[in-house]
């Protein structure tokens, strides 16, 4: 499971009396294209809750599957509107973090990815948001936002968009990344380094685990790709 929390200023100082909202992010169907059920509680207002369905595991950056899931709640079988064109007096939060945490066998959650969105000086509405995350590194992104109320979930699914697309909504889905395999005395097997990240660190990390007695191999069995696909952790 993923849970994420937002919170009020710096991510050294995130806790339980800063945070804005979390999101939980949990397995329904442990698949390549797998489904996720999405609950969300903002700390003012009531559980929200979502289904995120045929999402292809280890394809593309963690944040996107936050923003589509935080999608699947705010805006539930509907078209994603455009942002509003913020004015002077629009609401706004001059420092917000992010933390997306994994779950782990010991109950305790570890850190992943983590994100940071401050206003510009003197810009209302305007922000820059930085997103890092384990295997994808660091992205950025300049965005304008603003409304009567801030919509924090809303506000950090664009920022998202901003730092992943370009644009203030998400983009086409990740492609399941499949490798292209060859046969090898009657194995299928890939090269490893034909994976794109992160599912080549990933599965790195899979194989690691479950072969820690072998040596890294060039060319590796297609049928344990497909189990890492299959595989909760």
């Amino acid at each position: 499971m993923l849970h994420v929390t937002v919170h009020i200023g710096e991510l050294e100082a995130r806790s339980l009396h800063n945070q804005l909202l979390s999101l939980d992010i949990a397995y329904e169907k442990v698949e390549a294209l797998a489904s996720y059920l999405v609950a969300m509680l903002p700390r003012q207002g009531s559980e929200m809750a979502g289904h995120l369905r045929g999402y292809p595991r280890w394809s593309g950056s963690l944040w996107d599957l936050v923003a589509r899931a935080i999608a699947q709640v705010v805006y539930p079988d509907q078209a994603i509107p455009p942002s509003i064109k913020p004015d002077r007096r629009c609401a706004y939060a001059k420092r917000i973090c992010v933390a997306l945490e994994a779950e782990e066998l010991s109950g305790r959650g570890r850190l992943v990815a983590s994100a940071e969105i401050t206003m510009v000086e003197g810009q209302r509405g305007m922000y820059r948001a930085v997103f890092r995350e384990d295997i994808l590194g660091e992205r950025t992104a300049e965005l304008a936002y603003g409304s009567k109320r801030m919509d924090y979930a809303d506000f950090v699914m664009r920022a998202i968009c901003w730092a992943l697309y370009g644009q203030g909504t998400p983009g086409p889905r990740p492609k399941l990344l499949l490798p292209q395999t060859i046969t090898v005395d009657g194995v299928d097997c890939f090269d490893v380094q034909g994976l794109a990240e992160p599912a080549r660190t990933g599965f790195a990390r899979y194989l690691a685990r479950k072969y820690p007695t072998q040596a890294p191999a060039a060319l590796v069995r297609a049928d344990d790709y497909v189990a890492f696909l299959f595989n909760k952790s």
